[in-house]
Order: structure tokens, then C-alpha cells, then sequence
């Protein structure tokens, strides 16, 4: 008897503490994504030569949150535009946001490199951009759009034009739109102006509001190519080119973030002078910015992941050549000091002397930084596996200990009651493991409790299920309901222990695969049930689920077998308790 106390209150006190634990490790993890550090910017890398310009001014517009199936349907403007230029399906990056995308099509370096990985940065961003390059050059910057572009790119425009007007309601923000395009059509009458930016945000606002699938997205998506098309009209083709793109797509329910097709493959559409006609290909986000360099003849940003998009591009061999070496000369450089960084030796690359060359450097460049990314990641791995059997051989330990009779059906059914509870409600929802299941981001917290209160159901729920089971006998009932806390415990924990394994639990060098981060965080969360912290409590005062929940079950299974008892009685009847 006294050594099945011990090990209850042994149970109990191991319980409480994961779920103290794991809501720290939970919020460890979390900001390790959100304030995340570039390691390669500690070095100045030089600049590429500028090439031969392939147009007098780039018009760079922005629409976010344009899903690429409205923008095929809705955007009539925008398929004339295609038609007479180059058409691209690019590829956005993770997370895919509004900040990390903006700094990603101006900068074309990636969130992991530039540490721009949520809304909540504070810019000016701090890596090259196409801004910063062409006022380097002396050319004159300007943009019409919101504050968050002077967030990140301020320093860089000669002008920024940000129209007064809320972005929370839907209707105010389509009139800043209709305000943003005046704006933006004045910027185009300063002859001067070498690179014009204009950012509509209405679609965005929409999705989220109405969602990514509503009737009311693909009006304001309609309304946009209206503008569009009028901004188009005020061009002269023959000398501007314009260039045409989004941050991220909507899921059906209005979010983005993760890694849905919807959310990460987007339209970029470019025409007029320097651009070819009738080019149908696929790429980057991050190459957006590497292709307006070479339009505009400026140094590529000296970060620039991606590569400029030689197929879209028109002009004289020589000029073609030179934005072909300049862009191998720089991803060359960022090459090896991001291989540099990962502890790895620098890769021979391909010379290039002509634009037929770069193909083949694209090829063995991405090799190249596949390789140290794998490298480093594996060696990782091999420092984090001994950690990770030592934790396997705990794990399977505690559930020998666990899984003995007469609680064995208890664990099991416990368990997989519990799973279903809680995976149930949250597929059941709709839900997937991804950032998008957020629709704003003032949803986040309330999100994040909403998953805490599915697990402590499910363990409320598991409580009763074997409290009733075993009410008989309210020791056996409240040891089979701890033990089946315990065989949760495991399984949530073995996941953890994994992505530990696969991840780590803090990002240095660069991000984790976002979806399996995702489900790794609500894991510890579920965890953290076994002790929630109480509102408004000092710091790690929690309710002790461990203890209550079995008490509360046994209790409650015993009284209801002290009730069929007496009612058996009453009917004559013999019922045994």
C-alpha cells in the first residue's frame, strides 16, 4: 500500500512538472522563431558592378494577399498585362507573412537569412535591398502605400507617400487603396523617379475578413485590377517596365502563413520595355529582386538568394552577359559566407562568361547551399542523438513501469480517448498544423488557450471514462486514471523528444520546418495541461490536473456506484460496489 502511494505522488509530481516545463519550453521555442538572428550578416559583403540598364524606370506594384487562383479569374487587367510580357509562379517562403515577404521581394534574401520572420519585426531591415541599392546608384526612390514599407525601407526612399486611413475595417481600407493609387500616379509624373513602388492592401484586409474564398475577396481583387489597369494605362511601355506581384496568397478561411499551395505559389506578372513576350515560367520570390536590379542596371543586393529571371528578360547580348556574372559574382560571395557560417568548406562554383553559362551555375549553386544546410543540420542531429536515446530509453522505462496489470486497458483506452478528443476537436475545426489557422494575428493567444482547455477536456473526459470504470474500487480508479495521465504524457512527449531530434528546441542558424514546429508547439501545450498556469497567479502557480483530475474521477465514479447500489436495493436488486 505505501509503495503505491509513493509511486501515485511520484506520478503526480513528475505530471506537474512537464506541464510546468512545457509551457516554458513552449514559449522558449516560440520566441526563438520570433526574434530569430541571422548568423551571415555579421560580414560585409561587397557589392556586384552594376550592369547595362534594360529600362528607363521600374514600376513595382504590390498587392497583397492575391491568391493565385482570383488573380487568374477576377483580375482581367492583370491577364492582358501577362499577354503581353512574362508571366511567373513563384514560390514564397516561411513564414509566409507580410513583412517577411515584403523584405523577401525587396531584399531576395530569405526569412532565415534576413531575420525577418514575423509581422512584429522592427526595420529598417537589415540586409541589402533594391531600394538601398539604387539610391546607392543615385537613383530616385519613391512608393505610395502603408506605414509598414517605411518600417522596413524607409531610410531608401527619396519619397514615401502613406495616405492617413485605418486598416482594420474593410471599406475604409479599399478607399486608402483608391487613395494610395492617386498617390501613385502622381509619383509617376516626377520624371526623375527610377523606382516607383505602389502597394495596395485591400485584398489582404478582405481575405481576412470575409475569407480567401468569399465573393467579397474576389470584388476587392476586382476593384484592384480597376486600378491596376488604370495605373497601366498612365505608362509609357516603351520605357517603363512594370512589375506586378503579392506577399502571400489566403486560405479558404482567410489565413496565411504556412505552407499551403494557396498561400505560397503566387502570380508574378512583368511587362514592357526590357521584357520579353509570352515567357510562361516558374521561380522564386526571392528572385523578384535580383531581375529589378538587372532591369534597372543597379549592383544585385549583395543578400539576394535568388536569380534574376534571364528568360524574362530583353536586351543586347552583352548587357544579358553582364547581368549573368554580376549575379554569379554575388550569389558566389553569399555562397561561401553562408557556408562559412555553417562550419563547412567553400564550394568551387562554375565560372560564367555569358548568359548561356548561368543555368548551369544556378544548378550547382543550389547544390551547394543544399549540401551545407544538410550538413550542418545533420551534424546537429548526431550532437542531439544521444540526448535523444538517452530520452527514448526513459520513455520506454516509464511505460514497462506503466504498463502493468491490472491498468494496462486503462492506458490504452485512456490514451486513445484522449487523442481522439483532442485531434478531433481541433481536425474537426478545420484546422491544420500551420501558421494559417490563424486569421488575425489578435487571434493567437486566444488560439493558443482554446488548445490548452481541448487537452484539459480530454483529460477530464479520461478521468471520468475509467472513474466510472473502476468506481468499485476509488484506489484502483484513481491510480488507473493516473497511469493513463502517464501514457498520455508519453506519447505527447515522444513526439516532442523527436522534433528535439530533428530541430532542436532553439534556432540559430536558420528555421525549422514551420509545419512540424507548429504541431511541436501544440504538443508541449497539450503538456502543458497537466499544470496551467492561473490566470492573473504569480509566475508558476498552476492547478495541479495531475492530482485533481484523478481525485475528481475516482470520487465521482465511486459515488456513482454507491448510487446503483442503493438503487439495486431499493428494487430489490443486488448491485456490487
Amino acid at each position: 500500500m505505501g509503495q503505491r502511494l509513493g509511486s501515485c505522488v511520484l506520478g503526480m509530481v513528475v505530471l506537474s512538472a512537464l506541464g510546468w516545463g512545457a509551457v516554458r519550453l513552449a514559449l522558449f521555442s516560440w520566441n526563438s522563431v520570433v526574434e530569430y538572428q541571422s548568423p551571415y550578416l555579421g560580414v560585409e559583403l561587397p557589392s556586384p558592378p552594376p550592369t547595362p540598364p534594360l529600362t528607363d524606370r521600374v514600376v513595382l506594384v504590390v498587392i497583397d494577399g492575391l491568391r493565385r487562383d482570383t488573380a487568374a479569374g477576377a483580375m482581367p487587367a492583370l491577364q492582358q498585362m501577362a499577354a503581353r510580357g512574362a508571366r511567373y509562379m513563384v514560390r514564397v517562403g516561411e513564414p509566409s507573412l507580410s513583412y517577411p515577404g515584403w523584405t523577401v521581394i525587396g531584399s531576395g534574401a530569405w526569412q532565415s537569412l534576413s531575420g525577418v520572420t514575423t509581422n512584429w519585426f522592427r526595420g529598417p531591415v537589415p540586409v541589402d535591398s533594391v531600394f538601398q541599392e539604387a539610391r546607392r546608384t543615385g537613383l530616385r526612390v519613391v512608393g505610395a502605400g502603408t506605414g509598414g514599407w517605411g518600417k522596413l525601407f524607409g531610410p531608401w526612399f527619396d519619397r514615401l507617400e502613406v495616405p492617413d486611413g485605418p486598416l482594420e475595417q474593410p471599406e475604409a481600407v479599399d478607399r486608402l487603396d483608391e487613395a494610395i493609387l492617386a498617390r501613385g500616379l502622381d509619383l509617376l509624373k516626377d520624371p526623375q523617379a527610377r523606382l516607383i513602388l505602389v502597394y495596395f492592401a485591400g485584398p489582404d484586409e478582405y481575405g481576412h475578413a470575409f475569407g480567401g474564398a468569399s465573393p467579397a475577396y474576389r470584388e476587392i481583387v476586382r476593384r484592384t485590377d480597376e486600378r491596376l489597369s488604370r495605373l497601366i494605362a498612365a505608362l509609357d511601355l516603351s520605357r517603363t517596365t512594370i512589375v506586378v506581384t503579392t506577399d502571400h496568397g489566403h486560405i479558404d478561411t482567410g489565413g496565411h502563413g504556412g505552407w499551403e499551395p494557396i498561400v505560397k505559389e503566387v502570380p508574378l506578372v512583368m511587362a514592357g520595355k526590357g521584357i520579353r513576350v509570352g515567357v510562361d515560367g516558374q521561380g522564386t520570390q526571392a528572385d523578384i529582386a535580383p531581375t529589378v536590379a538587372a532591369l534597372l542596371g543597379i549592383p544585385i543586393p549583395v543578400h539576394a538568394m535568388g536569380r534574376p529571371l534571364m528568360d524574362a528578360l530583353e536586351g543586347p547580348p552583352e548587357a544579358l552577359d553582364a547581368i549573368a556574372r554580376a549575379s554569379a559574382q554575388q550569389r558566389t560571395l553569399l555562397i561561401h559566407r553562408i557556408e562559412q557560417a555553417l562550419g563547412r568548406p567553400s564550394t568551387s562554383l562554375p565560372a560564367v562568361r555569358t548568359a548561356g553559362d548561368l543555368p548551369a551555375f544556378d544548378r550547382e549553386a543550389s547544390r551547394a547551399l543544399d549540401r551545407a544546410y544538410a550538413d550542418r543540420l545533420g551534424r546537429d542531429r548526431l550532437g542531439r542523438t544521444p540526448v535523444t536515446l538517452l530520452g527514448l530509453a526513459l520513455i520506454a522505462l516509464i511505460a514497462m513501469l506503466l504498463f502493468r496489470p491490472p491498468h494496462r486497458g486503462a492506458i490504452l483506452v485512456g490514451t486513445l480517448a484522449f487523442l481522439g478528443i483532442v485531434w478531433g476537436l481541433y481536425f474537426g475545426r478545420g484546422y491544420r498544423w500551420s501558421l494559417s489557422v490563424f486569421n488575425t494575428e489578435a487571434q493567437i493567444k486566444a488560439f493558443f488557450m482554446a488548445r490548452v482547455l481541448d487537452a484539459l477536456l480530454g483529460l477530464g473526459v479520461v478521468a471520468l471514462l475509467i472513474g466510472i470504470w473502476k468506481g468499485r474500487r476509488w484506489g484502483e480508479a484513481f491510480e488507473g486514471i493516473l497511469r493513463a495521465y502517464g501514457g498520455i504524457a508519453l506519447v505527447f512527449t515522444l513526439q516532442v523528444l523527436l522534433f528535439y531530434w530533428a530541430y532542436g528546441v532553439s534556432f540559430a542558424w536558420g528555421l525549422p520546418d514551420l509545419g512540424w514546429g507548429f504541431k511541436y508547439y501544440l504538443d508541449l501545450l497539450t503538456l502543458s495541461a497537466f499544470y496551467p498556469e492561473l490566470p492573473g497567479s504569480p509566475d508558476s502557480v498552476g492547478l495541479p490536473v495531475a492530482l485533481i483530475g484523478p481525485l475528481l474521477g475516482a470520487s465521482i465514479g465511486r459515488a456513482g456506484c454507491w448510487i446503483a447500489q442503493a438503487l439495486a436495493r431499493r428494487g430489490s436488486h443486488e448491485a456490487e460496489c
